[in-house]
């Protein structure tokens, strides 16, 4: 009976639930999805080892991977930090020189590269710690004597090239031969000029500027040297407050490939998701890049510039692994490890990457190196793990594109929003039906020919037609002869109001289409996410104050013009733009990018034409002359920005009025009915 009890008693502690502990993931991965938007997709990296922690380093500024030893600059102690990951062995190198020492690098032979701050100097160090060389500030005549000399970051080339950046070093990266000679400037940013500058500097003269302007532009803040030695960088947009932007307020990416001339060739991407705070980036293993925010975002790119991963962030209220105080450097090993320096903490974390990393550069690298059949099911698998991945998506479309199944290709690519290689899919599709079907175009060219011609010809026994319709049809003798036809308005014998109405109204459905409804290689916008009546707005309300303008301004300064013939004469004007800008549109379905010149071309030239005969329109209405043409638009301009300037205005105070009317409503019926 014992036994039975006894075995009763072990079987309720078996079977009884063992508490346990849920651990909360610190960090999560996330993509850009089809739409454009931030999503949320299996983890890439994971968290993983903590070095030096409690250590001691103080305020280390960079980092770099070399095998199995990690160099540290331990900016606040004056020395570099080597670490051995693998037996755990420190030891300290340049205790005896350094000052503040910031950027780091280290060649295949082992010497280091330091960037001194405080010294303002590079210096060269023996894996041993011994100097080999001091790099201080160029005395050469292409260093200005008005730059500054604070060394931050060094790379140096598999040709002994040294890279330096520099606090304050807009005139971009310094770059020294092997023997530490200034060689020049290296991969500049570039300076935007607002419209205002470039009328002031066609008016002022340089003293003038020189007191006006300090334009200067960014500074480069990082550098990291591929296999390939070619140059990453990464530059901060100053006074930027929001999260990530795509390349709006300087023009230029943040994150930059330069070739050997400087130029970056991840300019083609564009629409580059990117973050306004970068600290440092690292050149990954599989020709794509890691780029650090100072809040400790990553950003993994590929090597074409578009965002694999974004993982990481700040440590707001605790410390926490995979999150950062203030993190200020980064760098990858062979395996894929990242690594990345806390600033405040004094330590470094180590992301490890998931299957799901892993396979997703397998992905990248089968594609890259050619091996289409194999990509091809990686990133099958990689749609079925997430199929609303933009980046999926662009890698399947090519590894199709490759294998010549242009038209499957094409459909990932328009789900991608990818209209380059949409466009170069489309080509081929295009240049096959067309080599199929030449005959039975040039066939139906010609018979339509015969068929307008017949068409004509038949027209003109139709004697009769009605007022609106002649008026309608008015718009073929504008074109060829626009100061008779604008005197015809003047005068009530051609040109209704109604006729009028009616081409303002087919104008907008062209410029409707031409918004919203183009081709899609030609097309930036997308309609459900367009509202109908901004569109509307912005069509219409230009229309009618240009309208209204143009009649007072003339009636100011002595126009014959009555409001009727500005309105009826300001649609003619229109004739160009929506008789000829559909053939432009229509031709955005069966062009690509190679005739992009075309469509550019075409839809200026139609818009300009429309100019033209509306400042012919305005000098026979008014009956001007040239000069005075000129005035009364220039004024009718401001009198249009002062019009919406105090639409705005008044917008804002009835805003703020119906808010306060709502919230005394809302307190008036709280206290009387509840």
């Amino acid at each position: 009976m014992k036994k039975i009890i006894a075995v009763l008693i072990l079987l309720c502690i078996a079977l009884a639930p063992i508490p346990v502990q849920a651990s909360e993931g610190t960090t999560f991965t996330y993509t850009i999805s089809v739409d454009g938007e931030w999503i949320r997709t299996q983890d890439a990296y994971l968290p993983g080892q903590v070095y030096l922690q409690g250590f001691g380093l103080t305020k280390p500024s960079d980092l770099f991977i070399k095998g199995d030893l990690i160099y540290i600059s331990d900016t606040g102690n004056s020395r570099i930090v080597v670490y051995n990951k693998k037996t755990g062995a420190v030891d300290f190198i340049g205790e005896e020189i350094l000052k503040a020492p910031k950027g780091l690098f280290v060649n295949d032979t082992g010497n280091i590269y330091v960037a001194d701050y405080d010294a303002e100097c590079v210096f060269v160090l023996s894996k041993d710690g011994d100097l080999l060389m001091e790099i201080g500030r160029p005395s050469s005549y292409l260093f200005s004597s008005r730059s500054r000399y604070k060394p931050t970051g060094v790379a140096v080339t598999s040709g002994n090239v040294i890279y330096v950046t520099g606090e304050g070093s807009y005139e971009g990266v310094m770059q020294f031969n092997a023997d530490g000679e200034f060689q020049g400037y290296f991969a500049a940013n570039s300076t935007s000029i607002s419209f205002l500058e470039k009328l002031q500097e066609l008016i002022f003269t340089q003293a003038q500027l020189d007191r006006i302007f300090t334009r200067t532009p960014r500074a480069i803040q990082n550098i990291d040297i591929t296999d390939r030695d070619l140059l990453y960088s990464v530059t901060q947009d100053a006074g930027v407050t929001y999260a990530w932007r795509e390349a709006e307020s300087s023009g230029e990416n943040n994150v930059k490939l330069h070739n050997l001339a400087g130029v970056d060739i991840l300019d083609k991407t564009k629409s580059m998701v990117q973050e306004w705070n970068f600290v440092d980036i690292a050149a990954g293993p599989y020709g794509n890049s890691y780029a650090l925010t100072y809040t400790g975002v990553i950003n993994e790119y590929d090597s074409e510039g578009n965002l694999i991963f974004s993982f990481g962030g700040r440590a707001v209220t605790s410390e926490r692994n995979g999150l950062f105080t203030y993190a200020s450097a980064i760098d990858v090993d062979s395996e894929g490890f990242i690594y990345v320096l806390d600033n405040e903490r004094g330590l470094i974390q180590v992301y490890y990457p998931t299957e799901f990393a892993v396979v997703t550069h397998k992905a990248i690298i089968q594609l890259e190196s050619g091996n289409y059949t194999d990509s091809k099911d990686t990133w099958a698998s990689l749609l079925k793990l997430n199929g609303m991945s933009r980046i999926a998506h662009n890698g399947y479309g090519k590894t199709l594109y490759y294998q010549q199944n242009y038209k499957e290709a094409m459909e990932h690519f328009y789900i991608a929003d990818n209209h380059t290689y949409y466009s170069e899919a489309f080509w081929e599709i295009r240049d096959v039906w067309l080599n199929q079907n030449i005959g039975y175009i040039i066939t139906g060219l010609l018979l339509l020919y015969v068929f307008w011609k017949i068409w004509n010809k038949k027209r003109n026994y139709i004697k009769k037609r009605s007022r609106l319709m002649e008026d309608l049809l008015f718009v073929k003798y504008l074109l060829r002869h626009p100061i008779d036809s604008f005197y015809y308005i003047k005068r009530g014998e051609k040109g209704s109001v109604l006729s009028a109405t009616i081409i303002y109204f087919i104008s907008f459905l062209v410029f409707l289409w031409d918004v919203l409804f183009r081709g899609f290689i030609f097309n930036n916008s997308d309609a459900k996410d367009t509202s109908l009546i901004s569109v509307i707005a912005i069509f219409f309300i230009p229309c009618l104050l240009w309208v209204v303008g143009n009649y007072m301004v003339s009636s100011i300064n002595e126009g014959e013009g009555t409001l009727r013939s500005v309105y009826i004469g300001t649609a003619y004007a229109l004739t160009p733009y929506f008789l000829l800008t559909p053939i432009t549109l229509l031709s955005t379905y069966i062009l690509t990018l190679n005739e992009k010149f075309i469509v550019q071309f075409s839809a200026g030239f139609f818009i300009s034409w429309s100019g033209a005969i509306l400042f012919l329109g305005v000098m026979e209405i008014h009956n001007y002359t040239v000069k005075e043409v000129i005035k009364n638009l220039l004024i009718t301009l401001f009198f249009m920005i002062i019009a919406v300037i105090a639409i705005a205005v008044l917008y804002i105070i009835w805003k703020q009025v119906w808010e306060f009317i709502e919230a005394v409503g809302g307190e008036v019926m709280y206290r009387a009915f509840y």
